[in-house]
């Protein structure tokens, strides 16, 4: 009998897809428990933009003190996660200090396998940062990310390049949901025949096919295979744990996983979690219509949906999905992977929704990826595309970026805050969101903040239910109702008159602007912000003079920074929007008084 080795990706889906107040202590320590003596081989439980999501929690534990506290209570089970080769967990590509400081930090905190992939396979890539999880005394997995376009000769090419680095197990992982059965079981039986190293196959569940591809794959070759209690289709919350252990029932292979005890771990998933989960997400066309095209992974739909509900466009989805479909052809078919899934989405807002005609405005990371800062894709970029994201001599500015070597800017920028290394290095990946963790932290200590023992948790409420009843007082006959959730009484009074507006940025009136005045009006929904990092200076001020090109703030939006510039030389008259404030798209942040000699 064949043993299949089975890692789990639960608590990582979890962390990375399930609403943050959802999970407390309570919660995931009943989750847990189940875990003890299950079977399973691994746990993976960081990666990807879990850790983003990870600083969102409700138990002030930075994600590595999350890996720790798993760790502690499953001291048996041997914990993964799962990074990018140069990007590790954020958007950039890092240097080989912030490299080194985050596998120690790992490694420090309970991690015992590191899954290392590249967006776009690209090996040189994968060279540092494989040689010191191996020279810290870590255990390696190389990860090659699925092209339905690549014949198999690539990935066992690919797969001895990464053997060769130190690799102990190779993983193919089909992010964008292409791989079909038949060709799994073709993939598996080649790879199998020409290396020793064990294969391992991760695959999502989008269009039902998990649970087949895994058995051929195991059937033909492969030595493990993912598994999560938390679904990873758009239009069936079941998960394909129970499928693919069932549909290896009466074959060669056998596993170790104890089929009662997932069956608790289940049910205590389906009462915490499942109703935090976006059940709003509608796919059959979606499905059909892209059926021989790359499919969206769900954390990447799940963000896009998030922004298009906050900018009002949420019926806008297919459209988006359609010219991300476009985008990833024009640039060559990178995958969807992080970081470059973001990247290619943010721009598909831009091109579909905020922009008057396609590529009018385009993002600095679109334009790094176009100068091959973060590698190359598998096929040749369109020319016609290229000319229309860089003006001139820009691709040669955007040739020159290198890794970004930011762990001493940032231990400087949090000197009155915190030294403590863990915080740091969170703030290299996400600022604001490690600012906020931190603020946080520190009111809990104080008794203000927002899970304090005999204070009401306000986050712990469902607000999509209260939504509901709210909606039910407006517009029935009831004039006041009265409720208790999560212990915090609630008492809402139909309103009478006209309901108070929510605050949001002014209408501004019709005026006629002078000549000589220009106004700075914002591409795109997102977040204002008035300089490069919170202890930086701002780029601009009121009164000073500036010249064609020059930065003039930068909006935040999907995660990525989109620098705003001047379109004139002149003067800063007037900045109308505060610094992190919410912007709308075509509101006024500066005026600018036009001209040399002002």
């Amino acid at each position: 009998m064949k043993k299949i080795t089975i890692n789990d990706i639960t608590l990582r889906d979890l962390f990375q897809n399930a609403d943050p107040a959802a999970v407390d202590t309570a919660v995931l320590d009943t989750l847990i428990s189940h875990y003890d003596g299950m079977g399973f081989d691994r746990l993976e439980v960081l990666g990807g933009s879990t850790f983003e999501k990870m600083l969102e929690n409700n138990f002030y534990k930075t994600p590595f003190q999350i890996c720790s506290y798993i760790h502690r209570q499953l001291p048996k089970v041997p914990l993964q996660v799962l990074i990018g080769a140069r990007n590790l967990v954020g958007l950039e590509m890092y240097s080989a200090d912030i490299i080194d400081r985050f596998i120690s930090s790992c490694l420090r905190n309970g991690i015992y396998m590191f899954r290392v992939y590249d967006a776009l396979n690209d090996i040189e890539h994968f060279k540092y940062t494989a040689e010191r999880i191996i020279g810290l005394g870590g255990r390696l997995q190389g990860a090659l990310i699925y092209d339905h376009k690549m014949d198999n000769d690539f990935y066992s090419r690919k797969a001895g390049q990464l053997a060769d680095l130190g690799c102990e197990e190779i993983c193919i992982k089909d992010v964008e949901s292409t791989l079909v059965p038949a060709k799994a079981a073709i993939l598996f039986k080649e790879l199998s025949s020409k290396t020793d190293t064990p294969l391992h196959l991760s695959a999502f569940n989008v269009r039902g096919l998990q649970g087949l591809n895994y058995y051929q794959a195991a059937i033909n070759g492969a030595s493990g295979v993912d598994l999560s209690f938390m679904p990873s289709s758009y239009n069936d919350y079941n998960p394909s744990v129970f499928t693919f252990l069932n549909s290896i029932k009466g074959t060669c292979l056998e596993h170790n996983l104890d089929y009662g005890k997932s069956l608790g771990l289940y049910e205590d998933i389906k009462k915490y979690i499942y109703p935090s989960l976006n059940h709003s997400l509608s796919s059959d066309n979606f499905i059909l219509r892209l059926h021989s095209e790359s499919l969206l992974p769900k954390w990447l739909i799940n963000a896009i949906s998030r922004q298009l509900k906050e900018i009002g466009e949420i019926e806008q989805m297919g459209q988006v999905v359609d010219e991300i479909i476009k985008i990833k052809k024009e640039l060559g078919n990178p995958t969807l992977a992080t970081p470059i899934g973001q990247i290619i989405a943010s721009q598909a807002i831009l091109n579909s929704i905020i922009s008057d005609n396609r590529w009018d405005i385009t993002s600095d990371e679109i334009k790094k990826f176009a100068a091959g800062y973060f590698g190359k894709a598998s096929a040749s970029m369109d020319s016609k595309v290229k000319s229309l994201i860089f003006k001139k001599n820009q691709e040669e500015e955007y040739q020159k970026y290198e890794a970004a070597d930011t762990f001493k800017q940032c231990e400087s920028e949090l000197a009155d805050i915190t030294s403590d290394e863990e915080h740091i290095l969170s703030y290299c990946f996400f600022p604001d969101k490690t600012l906020e963790f931190l603020k946080d932290k520190k009111k809990s200590k104080t008794g203000n903040g927002k899970n304090v023992t005999g204070k009401p948790n306000l986050d712990k409420i469902n607000m999509k239910k209260l939504r509901e009843i709210t909606d039910l007082v407006e517009t029935s006959n009831i004039e006041k109702i009265n409720f208790e959730i999560e212990g915090i009484k609630i008492s809402i009074n139909k309103s009478s008159g006209t309901a108070p507006q929510r605050p949001g940025p002014a209408k501004q009136a019709e005026h006629e602007i002078p000549q000589d005045i220009t106004e700075v009006k914002s591409p795109i929904v997102g977040t204002f912000y008035r300089a490069e990092s919170p202890q930086a200076p701002p780029f601009v001020k009121e009164g000073q003079k500036i010249k064609k090109g020059d930065t003039l703030c930068i909006i935040e939006a999907m995660k990525l920074m989109n620098k705003i510039t001047s379109d004139t030389d002149g003067v800063v008259e007037k900045i109308t929007a505060a610094n992190e404030d919410p912007v709308e798209f075509g509101q006024t942040l500066m005026v600018i008084r036009k001209g040399k000699d002002v």
